[in-house]
């Protein structure tokens, strides 16, 4: 009698246990709503995109990255985001290992990246612009040639330097911070990035410009991981981030960090 007792527990165990792994969603929605929270990988380095000041997160792709969180899980705090800070050069490995749901992070659209990565629509266009001291004899990109230039690595800016300037001496360093210290310290002569980062540059840095001329178009996007996983997902942002533009609501986030990104 206890045998059979002990058998139908068993059987009992087991039928839980195939009814949960059954119940078990599949589809990274889903996933984010039952455990309702939200995982983002996002740069706290890039002034004005996201950045720490005062011990807070806070930039255009954090403003970006609650209003999602509002809109998927009703969350009017941001407390349900998680946010893991990434680079440009760990982004795509954190991405598609599952460290995070999405990566909002100043994440430009290309060929190469979406062979490996999904993207949502564009949230908002860069240009690649020279950052150079004042009094600079750099004036173009041609006048690189025979010059030192500062990027950032994992960035597009190496490709863009080969392209139009292929004499020029690259110089490449992990963050945005230690890019800018080699044109401080005179190591490059300028620095190629967007100029949405640059224009963070000069909000605090006196003693610099963005030279007039943009050699890129630079798409950023919403990145998710490729598969039938996030197709929900990704159809459920590319909504939000159209009623975001319908509603005007991207263009008071890019007032509020970037009211003058027309500098010369």
């Amino acid at each position: 009698m206890k045998k059979v007792i002990l058998l139908l527990l068993i059987c009992f165990s087991s039928l839980c246990l195939t009814g949960c792994t059954s119940k078990e969603p599949k589809d990274l929605l889903s996933k984010i709503k039952l455990k309702n929270k939200i995982v983002i990988g996002i740069k706290n380095d890039s002034k004005p995109f996201g950045y720490i000041e005062n011990g807070e997160l806070k930039g255009f792709d954090v403003d970006i990255a609650k209003s999602v969180s509002r809109r998927l899980l009703g969350d009017t705090t941001g407390e349900l985001i998680e946010f893991i800070y990434v680079t440009p050069e760990s982004r795509i490995i954190d991405l598609n290992s599952s460290k995070v749901d999405i990566i909002i992070a100043t994440m430009s659209v290309n060929a190469n990246r979406s062979h490996v990565v999904d993207f949502t629509a564009p949230y908002f266009v860069a240009g690649q612009a020279l950052l150079v001291p004042d009094g600079s004899k750099v004036n173009s990109m041609e006048s690189l040639n025979t010059r030192r230039v500062g990027i950032i690595l994992g960035t597009t800016g190496e490709r863009t330097i080969r392209q139009l300037a292929p004499n020029a001496t690259i110089i490449g360093k992990k963050t945005y911070d230690d890019t800018f210290n080699l044109l401080k310290e005179s190591k490059v002569d300028a620095i190629l990035a967007d100029d949405s980062i640059l224009y963070g540059f000069i909000m605090d840095k006196k003693g610099y410009k963005i030279l007039p001329a943009r050699y890129t178009k630079e798409y950023y996007a919403i990145a998710l991981r490729k598969g039938k996983e996030t197709e929900s997902l990704k159809e459920e942002l590319n909504k939000h981030l159209d009623y975001m533009q319908q509603s005007g609501r991207l263009n008071r986030i890019k007032e509020k960090w970037i009211p003058n990104l027309h500098i010369n």
